[in-house]
């Protein structure tokens, strides 16, 4: 499968703010909670379904029905399946007002997507009062990847999980596990992740009684730390949100680099509502990247928590460095970086209108250092984009050059970077610069240090790109 999500979420009528931070551990669909008001009614078209179900659109049927079920049977959401319709998987109407909308009808279908996935779920979210209500949810099967009952169990399961308002987990054990930080694993079988997950956003299923946690953020990330010194503490909130006690047995980090200082002791009961912080501190022995997972065990199964810090030491004094700024366009909603003396003070001083400062930027060499590579830059002309495109791998400036003759070569040195590994690690010393495309025709692209930007991006229908996972495509100067 792919490194890229299988889902797609719009609003109607208008966006909401963005999530606040720090991410949680369970991310929604449109960033903060959206859940169905009532019952998820829902239809099936069996329009192109492949050979194993042309003659049993029966068993089809039953099959995703069965596969919501595992989801009602844990947490209080309902269904009501209304039957066969025509509609077409992902319809949208006009609206003189609004644009495009969903049609109303959430239908589960067949059909042709992206190469190399097996489904994709569209979603769409209206604000209600001060909550999100999901309006619209359907679900297109791939008519090639998706061709026996076993799995249509698997994708089915999943993506009943996006249809309820689930996003991918960074538990890569989870069945709604998934691109940025987890991969697919094709489980048909609910694990405590998916559970607790729809939990939180539906609460048990009627009659049950359970206690978990909702509160955890999806990683602790405490950025550049010296080695061999201790960083800040970081305090996050173990909370019962729950309708039953939940005690905590244990409290576990699994390597040295990384330690618990307080909170939560061993055997805390919380009661439905409350909760307990835990402290946490890096310590890193070592360069770059330095990861961990902290464990809290309970009843409710194990809670993990990825911990990460850069071990840094001081860049080399005599190399001369430059400031990368980033600005912004809100009349094209584009975003540019630039090193350049002249670009910067054009863009400061108005004579190119529309451009501020974001506040954001980053550091480079300004000549070549040893593990280096020149930065590329290519103007990519109005029907294009109108935008920049940045790239630090001599193989990737090559290939754009060729593949995109469209494209102006503008210098192939603007600052010198170091490159991460092709699993998206960055030497020692360094910050890793991530990069999303904005997935639009007026294609522009927004480097940034900051991971939370990064995800922000991402949660508008942006696509990482670059090395690894989470698509880091340089490692900045600390």
């Amino acid at each position: 499968m792919p490194d890229v999500p299988d889902y797609v979420f719009r609003p109607v009528d208008r966006s909401p703010e963005e999530a606040a931070v720090p991410i949680p551990k369970y991310l929604y669909l449109f960033g903060s909670p959206a859940t169905w008001q009532g019952p998820l009614r829902w239809k099936y078209n069996h329009a192109n379904a492949p050979a194993a179900f042309t003659a049993n659109k029966a068993g089809a049927i039953a099959q995703i029905h069965a596969t919501l079920g595992k989801w009602t049977a844990v947490c209080g959401i309902s269904f009501a399946y209304d039957g066969e319709t025509s509609a077409v998987p992902n319809t949208v109407v006009a609206n003189s007002r609004s644009g495009v909308q969903p049609d109303g009808e959430n239908v589960m279908g067949w059909g042709r997507i992206s190469p190399g996935r097996a489904a994709e779920t569209y979603a769409w979210y209206a604000q209600v009062g001060a909550q999100l209500a999901l309006v619209d949810a359907d679900t297109v099967y791939s008519t090639t990847h998706v061709v026996d009952s076993a799995q249509l169990d698997r994708v089915s399961t999943h993506e009943w999980g996006h249809a309820l308002g689930l996003a991918h987990s960074n538990d890569g054990s989870a069945v709604m596990a998934g691109p940025p930080d987890s991969a697919y694993n094709g489980l048909a079988d609910l694990q405590s992740d998916d559970v607790r997950g729809c939990r939180c956003l539906y609460g048990p299923a009627t009659g049950q009684t359970a206690g978990y946690s909702c509160s955890l953020p999806r990683n602790v990330d405490f950025g550049d730390v010296a080695i061999g010194s201790a960083s800040a503490l970081k305090s996050f909130v173990f909370a019962n949100n729950g309708n039953a006690p939940l005690t905590i047995d244990s409290v576990i980090v699994d390597t040295s680099e990384f330690a618990k200082t307080s909170g939560c002791s061993n055997g805390t009961t919380l009661a439905p509502g409350s909760s307990c912080v835990i402290q946490v501190m890096a310590l890193p022995a070592g360069p770059g990247t330095r990861a961990a997972e902290l464990n809290v065990f309970t009843p409710d199964d194990r809670y993990r928590l990825p911990l990460a810090a850069v071990g840094t030491a001081a860049p080399p004094p005599s190399a001369p460095s430059v400031d990368v700024i980033e600005f912004f366009h809100a009349g094209l909603d584009h975003y540019f970086i630039s090193a350049s003396p002249a670009d910067i003070q054009a863009l400061d001083s108005g004579a190119l209108n529309g451009w501020v400062r974001t506040g954001q930027s980053f550091r480079a060499y300004a000549t070549a250092q040893p593990g280096t590579s020149p930065v590329c830059r290519f103007y990519l002309p109005p029907p294009h984009g109108d935008s920049h495109f940045y790239s630090a791998s001599p193989t990737e400036c090559a290939e754009t050059q060729t593949k995109f003759p469209s494209f102006i070569f503008e210098a192939a040195a603007v600052a010198h970077i170091a490159l991460p590994s092709s699993s998206g690690a960055c030497p020692a010393d360094t910050r890793r610069v991530y990069r999303v495309w904005n997935n639009r025709a007026d294609s522009n692209h927004r480097y940034t240090t900051d991971r939370t930007i990064r995800e922000a991006m991402v949660a508008k229908g942006g696509v990482a790109e670059g090395y690894g996972v989470v698509g880091v495509s340089m490692c900045a100067i600390p």
